[in-house]
């Protein structure tokens, strides 16, 4: 759209006053920034103490991804948020696919060597979780 120096002489004042009936009908800047740093918000970043994070690890060997169920109960015997613990399963098995070279599929032996503190004799973990979680 092409207009001539004197149809943007009139547009001008036009323009202004739309400019100025926005401005104020959304409110200034400042409540702007105020909602959009409200909706930026991020939980604080949890610390997972050493035995539950060993208790994590465990279960995460016998069973890498649990059910909603077993998060559940999982949470509920280490006092944890289930959030909290189904990101860490999530975080867990992330780790785990950065560690293992694309092509190369992971073994349940695999995972025991990567731990380094199980004996040659330890038998490998088992894939049933609904047992594991039912012994705990």
């Amino acid at each position: 759209m092409q207009l001539s120096f004197k149809n943007m002489c009139k547009l001008k004042p036009l323009l202004n006053k739309w400019l100025e009936e926005a401005d104020s009908s959304t409110g200034s800047p400042t409540s702007i920034d105020k909602i959009a740093a409200q909706g930026r918000k991020r939980k604080k970043r949890t610390s997972i103490e050493v035995s539950v994070k060993g208790a994590l690890e465990s279960h995460f060997l016998k069973c890498p991804k649990p059910s909603a169920q077993e998060i559940s109960s999982l949470a509920d015997s280490l006092q944890l948020e289930k959030e909290v613990v189904r990101v860490w399963f999530c975080n867990r098995r992330q780790k785990e696919k950065r560690m293992t070279p694309p092509g190369v599929p992971q073994t349940p032996e695999d995972v025991y060597s990567q731990v380094g503190n199980v004996s040659a004799d330890t038998p490998p973990p088992s894939m049933d979780c609904k047992r594991m979680f039912s012994e705990t």
